[in-house]
């Protein structure tokens, strides 16, 4: 049994968009929401910057106007 324990690399909110080169608002914003994996160190939050980049490589962004997927764009007849 293998019983190597891989510890991941945490940073600050700050930090973790410098790597990024992302807006600090952003990455907060994920934070707060739950969509990315965060601990709080007291005053702080240390963000898991491997499941960051997962989550920013798994997400995808739709064009404005574009439908959304399972969804059928409704049809109105011609003359109303």
């Amino acid at each position: 049994m293998n019983d190597t324990l891989h510890i991941p690399r945490m940073e600050t909110i700050k930090k973790t968009a410098e790597l990024f080169g992302l807006p600090v608002h952003f990455v907060r914003s994920k934070v707060s929401s739950g969509e990315v994996v965060a601990v709080r160190a007291g005053k702080r939050f240390l963000v898991n910057v491997d499941k960051f980049a997962e989550y920013l490589n798994s997400s995808t962004v739709q064009p404005s106007g574009a439908p959304e997927p399972n969804k059928t764009a409704r049809l109105e007849p011609i003359g109303r």
